[in-house]
């Protein structure tokens, strides 16, 4: 077990972005019942330059929206930190999410909210709208097919789920600037980077693991673990800009 944090820089692996690895197969338990003592936590770092990210126009768009949105494919955190990267575990029971609580993604402003939402194979995502707009949510994957649902101002959220994990870009065909990351896992043991570019994972079964770093730029970075007992294990990740 590692008791010091250590930064990892590794290759990126190609098709991160576009879900082509494939998803695992076999029996799920209940995502609920995947309880441990084990506890990691760390941070993403960014070693390099920010690049540079214009705002994108927001029109046209609904009333009270402002003028320009945040480009959030990168968002480097003034603590030199990552956000929108998502850390889970590989190498544990498939999860079935059917018993854990609704994910949810907004569309606000002509955004949507959260940039990347996770959900667990199985889990219901229920997606609603803010706007006094017309939305659609648009994507295209190699597991969930093509979906392209509607929706109009006041109208009701609708709920969809999926059966195998993988990275789906959604997008808003009537506002092309709006761009979201689904991320579909197999385990309930994952995180999400924000403002402070942290993360923590608790509750994970005594075992060897693969701990799994994805943004939707920079793809993938993975390292060993193994969970004896409850000590916490920190382990952050760094990423860097590609060299040119």
């Amino acid at each position: 077990m590692l008791g010091r944090s250590s930064i990892l820089t590794a290759l990126l692996l190609l098709g991160a972005c576009d879900g082509s690895d494939d998803a695992p197969t076999g029996p799920r338990v209940d995502a609920a019942s995947i309880q441990g003592p084990g506890v990691v936590r760390g941070k993403i770092i960014f070693n390099g330059t920010p690049p540079p990210m214009t705002p994108l126009a927001n029109t046209p768009c609904c009333e009270g929206a402002p003028p320009t949105v945040p480009d959030e494919s990168v968002v480097v955190n003034p603590n030199g930190t990552l956000a929108n990267t998502v850390v889970y575990l590989s190498g544990g029971p498939l999860a079935d999410g059917r018993s854990l609580p609704p994910a949810r993604l907004d569309q606000k402003f002509c955004r949507y909210v959260p940039h990347v939402v996770g959900v667990v194979v199985g889990q219901t995502l229920q997606v609603s709208s803010s706007d006094a707009t017309l939305h659609n949510v648009h994507y295209s994957s190699k597991y969930a097919g093509d979906q392209n649902k509607w929706t109009q101002p006041g109208s009701q959220s609708f709920d969809t789920s999926f059966t195998r994990s993988e990275f789906i870009q959604t997008r808003c065909d009537i506002h092309p600037w709006m761009s979201a990351y689904i991320v579909v896992t197999d385990t309930p043991l994952y995180a999400i980077t924000t403002e402070t570019g942290a993360y923590e994972i608790p509750n994970i079964p005594v075992g060897d693991y693969t701990l799994v770093a994805w943004h939707e730029r920079y793809g993938k970075l993975e390292r060993p673990i193994t969970v004896k007992d409850g000590s916490p294990i920190a382990a952050d990740f760094s990423y860097a800009p590609p060299s040119r």
